[in-house]
């Protein structure tokens, strides 16, 4: 072959070479570092769109790729939290298939207003907020690494799943955890203590975990509103002494009372408004309650003997003669006539006929009303027995006035009042342990008494007012009215009835004997036991810079 030909042949052997080199690169793979750059490129992209889930997955993926790049690294950590708030850890086949808790996105209006109708709305929703639910039992534990490594293992073995705050480090001390027979609530604890972390449930299978600081807490700990119905026999002044112990021992943020529905509202992170919650329930449990019962007991005895000969004490004279020869007429009821006189002055005196008389009655009548006061320790009740009686207390005594053009007098209505005639009891509990009762009675009659002043009624009243100390079930007659009437009365013809022995036979005898009792008795009942017997339960708050987060 000539040199041209073998120049020709060599060339186009370059030429074939360099063509499939450049196939053979078009054809391989992207280098590690471009898919990383590629992924994170898919990454921000989700992350503008709303996806936080997706841009923590792919930026995840970028970092497994570039272990070495602390960039993808970071930006993975900044969408840690939101992504397990967007997602849903899936549980184990052996635990409970409970649905999830996913907690609402909380704007900052939402966590620092005041209290208004919304958080009065959101108190009342029976949602709860988010409990971790471990796998039951307890574990022994006796291991050695960082912070992040041990609550991995701890979760772990309870079937709970982690993530962790952004600025949480990632690297630290090693730690050994050593405890025996603890639960998932006693070991997560004792590593928040030991770590100086918080820990934050999410769901009911995941928790954050982030470094116990202020802010961090006002950030991640979740903010709750709780109301609290207030008892019916609660007074204003003790609820307000109440709302400022607890808030004094809780440091609550905000605390509110709706008096619409009776009720306390709180509104503040978790670890200060489930100890203020149950602080309050202590509270407005102590008071003891008591079941009263009354009983009026009325006695009326009336004896009434009439006796004595019925004997006329006057004597009519009648006129027997004629005049204008008219007829004489006797007065009904004259049966004889003692006649003196003749001729035209003839007059006849009426004679009475004596009637012997024995005449006795007697009447006995009981009454017995039955009635049962319900109270509290401390809390007045009243029962009142009888009837509303209106009274006038200002009425118009002129001429009226004209009004209009007809000439229509006009007089304003009387303003009256009513008063409570009959029997009133009021009745002040006071416990004493667990079979003493100490009540503070007053007892008051009301009765008109006959006569009024310028048409106002007179209102006669009698008090008492006493204390008698009783055990449960032990009765007391605590008031009382006696009223006996003895009465003896004579009548007869003056003169024979002064007579000795003759004058009986002149004289009618009444003798009235009668009595009106009328008891009031009081028996106490407990229904609750005092204070001093109620078993108070402990509230753990953790201190001033570490409250206690439940789980």
């Amino acid at each position: 072959m000539d040199r041209r030909s073998i120049a020709r042949s060599v060339f186009l052997g370059i030429l074939l070479s360099v063509g499939t080199t450049l196939l053979g690169s078009g054809s391989q793979e992207d280098s590690p570092k471009e898919q990383a750059a590629a992924l994170a490129k898919k990454a921000k992209k989700a992350a503008k769109s709303g996806e936080p889930a997706n841009a923590y997955l792919l930026y995840s993926e970028a970092a497994a790729m570039q272990p070495g790049n602390r960039k993808l690294s970071g930006k993975m950590e900044a969408l840690q939290l939101r992504a397990a708030l967007q997602s849903k850890p899936v549980p184990e086949a052996s635990l409970s298939q409970t649905e999830d808790f996913a907690p609402p996105d909380l704007a900052p209006e939402d966590v620092f207003d005041s209290i208004t109708a919304r958080d009065f709305a959101s108190a009342r929703q029976p949602e709860a907020p988010p409990a971790l639910k471990a796998r039951a039992g307890k574990q022994d534990f006796d291991l050695i690494g960082t912070a992040r490594t041990l609550f991995d293992q701890v979760a772990q073995r309870f079937a709970l799943d982690t993530v962790y705050d952004g600025d949480y480090p990632p690297t630290g001390r090693q730690i050994r955890f050593q405890i025996s027979g603890v639960d998932y609530r006693e070991a997560l604890h004792d590593l928040e203590a030991m770590t100086g972390s918080f820990v934050v449930p999410l769901s009911s299978r995941l928790f954050i975990v982030a470094q116990d600081t202020p802010a961090k807490r006002n950030d991640l700990e979740q903010t709750i509103a709780i109301s609290i119905p207030v008892p019916a026999a609660m007074t204003t002044a003790e609820l307000t002494e109440i709302a400022q112990a607890v808030k004094q021992a809780t440091n609550i943020d905000k605390m509110a009372w709706n008096t619409v529905h009776s009720e306390v509202v709180i509104r503040d992170r978790i670890s200060r408004a489930l100890p203020a919650q149950a602080l309050f329930q202590q509270l407005f449990s102590w008071r003891p309650e008591v079941m009263i019962e009354v009983e009026f007991l009325e006695v009326t005895d009336s004896d009434i003997v009439n006796y004595g000969f019925n004997v006329t004490n006057q004597f009519p004279a009648i006129y027997l003669g004629q005049i204008l020869n008219n007829a004489v007429s006797f007065p009904s009821g004259v049966n004889a006539l003692l006649s003196f006189g003749g001729g035209k002055t003839l007059i006849g005196l009426g004679v009475a006929q004596a009637q012997a008389m024995f005449n006795a009655s007697t009447s006995n009548a009981r009454t017995l009303y039955r009635a049962e006061v319900r109270s509290v320790n401390g809390f007045p009740a009243t029962f009142h027995s009888g009837e509303k009686y209106p009274v006038i207390t200002q009425q118009y005594a002129g001429g009226g006035t004209t009004t209009g053009t007809t000439g229509t007098v006009y007089a304003p209505p009387p303003s009256f009042t009513y008063e409570n005639l009959g029997a009133e009891v009021k009745v002040t509990p006071h416990i004493h342990g667990v079979d003493g009762v100490t009540l503070a009675i007053e007892t008051s009659f009301e009765l008109l008494a006959g006569t009024a002043v310028n048409g106002i009624p007179i209102i006669a009243r009698r008090q008492l007012t006493t204390q008698v100390r009783l055990r449960d079930g032990e009765w007391a007659v605590v008031a009382g009215m006696l009223s006996p009437t003895d009465s003896k009365s004579r009548s007869g013809i003056p003169g024979l009835t002064q007579i000795p022995l003759i004058g009986n036979l002149f004289t009618q005898t009444t003798k009235d004997k009668e009595r009106e009792n009328l008891l009031i008795a009081i028996r106490p009942h407990l229904l609750s036991l005092p204070p001093d017997q109620i078993v108070t339960p402990r509230v753990r708050v953790g201190t001033e810079t570490r409250p206690f987060n439940p789980l």
